[in-house]
């Protein structure tokens, strides 16, 4: 005979749950290849949530649009990646090379990138992350659809 057992988890407790590191996402986005852009150019994800960018073909990077310096690779920059990120033990600087690079958003907002080589921000070979905030409502009445009930065994 085995046991079962209730778990009700209310909605302010899910979406702790399902926003934390532990469920962080990673979206991927494909760089080059059969053209000069990022696919998908335009990416939404939450707060804590990575992006990973992989060189399909040709000689790319990704740099965030904040660089101060054109003339000083990575000055300045949120992150700019390719062989690994800058300040990160890594290379950031245009390769043909078959790389990938993950950067994790921390904080809401909108970040423009470009590939360094074929694009600068808003033109070209561009993108954009949307990081969108985490927003916990507490107060919600015990009741059906607000609660979920799961049984586990």
């Amino acid at each position: 005979m085995s046991r079962t057992a209730a778990i009700r988890i209310t909605m302010p407790l899910a979406l702790l749950l399902a926003t934390s590191p532990l469920f962080a996402a990673t979206v991927n986005v494909q760089v080059g290849g059969a053209g000069f852009n990022f696919s998908p150019q335009h990416v939404v994800i939450i707060e804590g949530d990575s992006v990973q960018w992989t060189n399909m073909g040709g000689f790319h990077n990704v740099r965030s649009d904040d660089c101060a310096s054109a003339l000083v690779p990575g000055l300045g920059c949120t992150f700019r990646c390719a062989n690994g990120c800058d300040g990160q033990g890594g290379n950031g600087a245009p390769s043909s090379a078959a790389w990938q690079a993950t950067v994790a958003f921390a904080t809401p907002g909108v970040v423009g990138y470009h590939c360094q080589q074929h694009g600068s921000p808003g033109s070209s070979m561009f993108g954009t992350v949307t990081v969108l905030g985490i927003v916990l409502v507490d107060g919600f009445e015990d009741e059906t659809p607000d609660a979920w009930t799961a049984t586990v065994p």
